[in-house]
């Protein structure tokens, strides 16, 4: 059974969307469209660019994928985890890892008391250096 059929049955997975969504889920890289593009056509070299756009637009309104971030140029990078977790962005090389760090009740309570805001989820991302910049900073 297609289980992306089972989450999003609204959602018609064409063999071309199928292809982005599994691309997607076999990287932890965190790809732009255009990667995600080169990385799809070595399985489906008809496919085009603006399907793999429409796709990932399509997978984020149906939470099946996230946009994490875009970068100094604008372009959106992509993640298929879309359970609750953060981002590590590397400010040098453009890196984007996959960290933890959950928030505890208190900052909850804090931001929802200062803010009236109801908080059901949250995101966070991290900006800073990667291990191998650091190491060549030194």
């Amino acid at each position: 059974m297609d289980t992306v059929a089972t989450i999003s049955p609204e959602l018609r997975m064409t063999g071309n969307r199928q292809i982005v969504l599994e691309v997607l889920r076999g990287t932890t890289a965190h790809p732009t469209a255009h990667q995600l593009f080169l990385l799809a056509r070595e399985q489906q070299p008809q496919l085009g660019f603006a399907t793999v756009y429409r796709t990932l637009d399509l997978l984020v309104k149906h939470h099946l994928a996230q946009e994490v971030f875009r970068d100094k140029d604008g372009a959106a990078h992509y993640d298929a985890n879309v359970t609750r977790h953060d981002h590590a962005i590397c400010d040098r090389c453009g890196r984007i890892e996959d960290v933890s760090a959950p928030l505890h009740a208190l900052a909850y309570a804090i931001v929802e008391r200062s803010s009236g805001f109801h908080i059901q989820w949250h995101a966070s991302a991290f900006s800073g250096l990667c291990a191998d910049c650091a190491a060549d900073a030194e």
